[in-house]
């Protein structure tokens, strides 16, 4: 978007939001307000839904009478808009495991013109389609728009991983058996604290012209008119901790104006020409040049989003001492505050609309359409800090579980890692359990939870990470190089008593025998099985069965990426072990043999699954002088444990560990996952297998 240009109508989408076999939203933003008729189509032509109530109905959600539809006026160029539609036939549920087809009419009942640029190849109108049982979906994480993004053998790929999707549903528009039903980006969907500084000279424009005015944090800094250096002193003094020399977001219109910019860049940001060439400025031209695809992949799967810490700035929340720093700052508190406030808007809100009330939406339009008001500020930034609702449930079959783990932690002392979520967060998890159907709560359901952060992580790198915390906290460094925020010490199995007592919900409360995790997060992509015994009483031994499948990132590929899948392998059995406290014992365990013997009350076993790759792995000249001695030495390893074991390590087509830029696609069967499939390569060359046995 140049200075002169004007913002268009549609602003971004329309993205396919919450669809059940009852109920279809579509998501919009729009530069005025917009009322829309959302239509559904079955492969005939005949409507079978629509966001028009009959009149016989009284449930309205909007003033609009007779539509089923919602508005938030964030600002005065920034109309959000739900349009929710509803089967003709009351009382019946939308055809499944069927292709449908929808679309979107203005007021004058004109179709939309923005419609025709998110059909997929060679169809009329966007599509989805319902499945009775959940028989594939795609997920991803970490989408930075100038991060790197080559694979494993340093080989760029050009476009968006996204974008990628969007050939795949041409490729399967009515095979729906490769068709994946709903997408989930669980965590990074913008890099909030790593804006280059071009892009940001443009986002504080735009962002002045969505909301109409430039919202003052509440230390006077008017975001437009600072530089790059005031900039950075003023995210130090908010206690923010990313150490990135990139910009930070701070006011809830540059939030709002990134999120245009990577769902589908209908506002047309460009670089400047005369923009100096580098690898993150080449990466960059190519991700706006794949928008157009995102925008077909967000408008024909059904899409759910959850934050991680760079939605709203890195390390958010991370321990203790770093929420009491941020938050005893009122500015600091304002900028986590629009962070929320825009994921809200931008990716929450079409989660599931029901969770969040007109009082909550009323909050966030009063202090962004009346800033001055001190009292709407206060309530906006109280609001925002302490909702909880964030998580939500799909009632697919089997049921899929969103977690929010970055809200509702137990964070301890002040730099030890957290619980990731605390026991008020797994009491909701448990309540929302109660209200599946009762044959979704029988324990030969394998329920999916999607949790960011890997719940079984990576043996080798997660007891790297450890190891280095204890050095550091032994040293008295924790505050510099070694602290828990340089290292990323947030994983589950950091902090044990709070891992198992998310597993213990799981295989106790909910009485689940098996179970799937899914993530993101850690730029890294592998899959690994679980086994986890607990004991909670002498005669009450359970087992929970685990499946782990973590693909990342959607494009943001870490440097030592080859040197991560050279030299790591994920293939011998981890076993990790949870003592008892003392207070949990009988009391003459507890007096007479604790401090001799302490009791395991919980044991984990982890065994990576390896990926195979349809092209074996080339060989490339090393880059280092080790790296020639280090994997000589690893072969030799290899070959003795594969005559111990039998299991192959040197397999040129085998990958424990892969860093190359993905989305994965997970394929179930009778609803167990039988198998994973990343894509990735410019023409998916470089797509990666996991077989999941039994």
């Amino acid at each position: 978007m140049d200075d002169n240009q004007t913002l268009p109508l549609i602003l971004a989408g329309p993205i396919l939001r919450r669809v059940t076999a009852d109920s279809v939203t579509v998501w919009l933003a729009t530069s005025r307000r917009l009322d829309v008729t959302l239509r559904i189509y079955d492969l005939a032509g005949e409507q079978v839904g629509s966001s028009v109530m009959p009149d016989s109905m009284t449930q309205q959600r909007d003033t609009w009478v007779g539509s089923l539809q919602s508005h938030a006026n964030l600002g005065t160029q920034l109309h959000i808009t739900l349009i929710e539609a509803r089967p003709d036939r009351t009382g019946d549920p939308f055809p499944q495991d069927v292709l449908l087809r929808y679309n979107l009419f203005d007021a004058q009942e004109n179709p939309l013109p923005e419609i025709a640029d998110v059909c997929l190849d060679g169809e009329p109108l966007p599509g989805f389609y319902i499945p009775q049982h959940l028989q594939m979906f795609a997920y991803g994480s970490c989408r930075k728009p100038h991060g790197p993004s080559f694979d494993d053998q340093e080989k760029t790929q050009h476009q968006d991983s996204l974008a990628l999707l969007a050939g795949h549903l041409s490729d399967n528009v009515q095979n729906l058996a490769n068709r994946p039903s709903h997408l989930f980006l669980v965590g990074d969907q913008i890099y909030a604290d790593e804006v280059p500084e071009i892009v940001m000279d443009s986002l504080k424009k735009i962002a002045v012209t969505l909301v109409g005015h430039d919202i003052p944090l509440p230390c006077g800094a008017i975001l437009s008119n600072i530089d790059s250096t005031q900039r950075t002193a003023l995210k130090a003094e908010c206690g923010l901790t990313s150490n990135c020399p990139d910009m930070h977001l701070m006011g809830f219109g540059e939030f709002a104006a990134m999120y245009l910019l990577v769902m589908g860049n209908r506002i047309g940001f460009s670089l400047p020409e005369k923009t100096v060439t580098s690898s993150a400025v080449d990466s960059l031209r190519d991700f706006l040049a794949s928008q157009a695809q995102v925008r077909k992949t967000l408008a024909n799967i059904p899409t759910y989003m959850m934050f991680d810490d760079h939605d709203v700035t890195d390390d958010w929340n991370i321990n203790r001492s770093w929420y009491n720093q941020v938050h005893s700052s009122v500015s600091g508190s304002r900028i986590v505050s629009n962070a929320l406030a825009a994921f809200w808007a931008f990716q929450s809100w079409g989660n599931e609309p029901a969770q969040f009330n007109q009082e909550f939406i009323d909050t966030l339009q009063n202090h962004l359409i009346v800033p001055e008001n001190l009292e709407y500020a206060k309530h906006y930034d109280f609001t925002l800090r302490k909702f909880h609702q964030w998580s939500f449930v799909l009632p697919t079959t089997p049921p899929i579980f969103v977690l929010d783990c970055r809200t509702q932690r137990d964070f301890g002392s002040f730099n030890s890692p957290p619980k990731l979520l605390d026991h008020y967060a797994l009491d909701s998890l448990h309540e929302t359990w109660f209200k599946l159907p009762a044959e979704q709560k029988q324990d030969t359901v394998t329920p999916i939870f999607i949790t960011g952060t890997p719940v079984f992580g990576f043996s080798v790198i997660e007891g790297v990470q450890q190891l280095a915390y204890r050095v550091g906290f032994l040293l008295g460094i924790a505050n510099g190089k070694l602290a828990p925020s340089r290292l990323d010490i947030e994983s589950w199995i950091a902090n044990r008593q709070g891992f198992s007592m998310f597993l213990n919900a799981i295989l106790y409360r909910m009485g689940y025998k098996k179970a799937t995790f899914i993530a993101g997060d850690v730029h890294y992509s592998f899959a690994n099985h679980a086994t986890y015994t607990s004991q909670i009483a002498p005669d009450d031994v359970q087992t929970l069965e685990c499946l782990q499948l973590t693909s990342s990132a959607l494009r943001n590929t870490p440097e030592a990426g080859r040197a991560l899948e050279t030299f790591l392998a994920n293939d011998i059995t981890k076993v990790r072990r949870g003592h008892s406290k003392p207070e949990t014992l009988a009391w003459w365990y507890r007096l007479f043999f604790w401090r001799f013997l302490k009791k395991d009350i919980w044991k984990l076993e982890v065994v990576g699954i390896p990926g195979k790759a349809a092209q074996p792995r080339p060989t490339i000249e090393p880059k280092t002088w080790w790296e020639p001695l280090a994997a000589k030495t690893l072969q030799k390893l290899w070959h003795w444990l594969e005559q111990k074991d039998g299991k192959s390590r040197t397999d040129p087509n085998t990958y424990w560990i892969t860093c190359r830029p993905n989305v994965g696609l997970v394929y179930l069967e009778q609803g167990n996952v039988v198998k994973q499939v990343l894509l990735s390569g410019d023409d998916r060359e470089g797509n990666l297998t996991y077989t999941v046995t039994k």
